[in-house]
């Protein structure tokens, strides 16, 4: 094909080696094809530049070919760096499925958040709904389920089991029980936690973390837990472990359910210590921060957790009736290099 030719379906076949009708199964229908060839028929298209039309897309399948998410509103600079690597990794697993991620603004409330989703898909401008900030309290899963509305959750259904649908979570319980694994490694035999008010008041991400926490201080026999709570910010999160340090039984490491947070602790403790060695404190996400402080940090594979998101809703759109599907995804930590 020369240089000035536009990439066609026939082409993309012929440099993949598959049929234009398999081409067309991965931009369609991509759960019938079979993983090795799709990953092969994706590298044609982006190799050859291949841009199917929209329009014609649209009116073959009667599909918006779109995902909608919510924009969150800038709460932290720290932690907002996780949902910005979940809004790219649902772009690019989106595009890879020729789908297009449509942002729609937080608003005031769950209403009108739900008033947004109906107008998005109602109106053809999207397909399906991925949905974030999961919480016990949370309305959106039962009315989308209710009234029809295809949607996965970035977050479990806290407290909602008897509600089943697809969604996918990172397990933050394995995460802090990783950390507070690390630390025991390394002879650490306090080891307190730093979370988020309300945290084990109900289910929630919050708890979840501190759950890992706590089993694993227990399991190792390290005596009564220590805990402290502050709001998901840096300067709370410093004078909440000072408090902690001021005592004759401070603890020697601190398992934080958040690098915001952990950016405090560590501020704290290395004022604490007056020129000695500061209490060890260990943050959850694996953000440029913690990696700058030089703190071991839990990290959440987000871009999986976003593949998986975009894994479930197009097989949901290829077998609209299969039964609901939660994936829990497993965490690492993050060692400082």
């Amino acid at each position: 094909m020369a240089a000035h030719e536009p990439a066609t379906l026939d082409s993309v076949a012929a440099r993949a080696g598959v049929s234009r009708q398999t081409v067309s199964n991965v931009l369609r229908h991509p759960a019938r094809v079979a993983e090795a060839t799709r990953e092969r028929v994706l590298a044609a298209i982006r190799e050859s530049g291949y841009r199917p039309s929209l329009p014609a897309r649209q009116l073959a399948t009667r599909r918006a070919h779109a995902i909608a998410v919510r924009a969150e509103r800038q709460q932290d600079g720290i932690s907002g760096l996780v949902l910005d690597a979940f809004y790219h990794g649902l772009a690019e697993a989106g595009q890879d499925n020729g789908l297009r991620v449509v942002l729609y603004a937080q608003p005031a409330d769950e209403a009108a958040e739900l008033e947004i989703i109906d107008d998005l898909v109602q109106t053809g401008a999207a397909d399906a709904v991925v949905l974030t900030a999961t919480s016990a309290d949370d309305q959106r899963p039962a009315y989308l389920s209710g009234s029809g509305t295809t949607f996965c959750a970035f977050g479990r259904p806290w407290g909602h089991d008897d509600e089943p649908h697809d969604w996918v979570d990172v397990d933050g319980a394995r995460g802090t029980g990783l950390a507070v694994q690390h630390l025991l490694d390394l002879g650490r035999r306090s080891i307190a936690y730093l979370g988020w008010p309300g945290d084990g008041a109900e289910p929630s991400t919050g708890s979840d973390r501190r759950r890992g926490w706590l089993e694993t201080v227990e399991a190792a026999g390290l005596g009564a837990p220590v805990e402290a709570r502050s709001l998901n910010d840096a300067a709370a999160a410093e004078a909440a472990v000072a408090s902690l340090l001021s005592g004759a039984d401070a603890p020697d490491a601190i398992v934080c359910a958040s690098d915001t947070l952990a950016l405090g602790a560590h501020r704290a403790a290395v004022a604490a210590a007056g020129g000695g060695t500061p209490a060890t404190v260990v943050g959850f996400d694996a953000t440029p921060v913690a990696a700058a402080l030089g703190l071991v940090s839990v990290a959440q594979p987000i871009d999986q957790a976003a593949h998986l998101c975009i894994d479930l809703l197009t097989g949901r759109f290829e077998t609209p009736d299969r039964p609901a599907r939660g994936v829990l995804v497993p965490p690492v930590l993050h060692l400082p290099a």
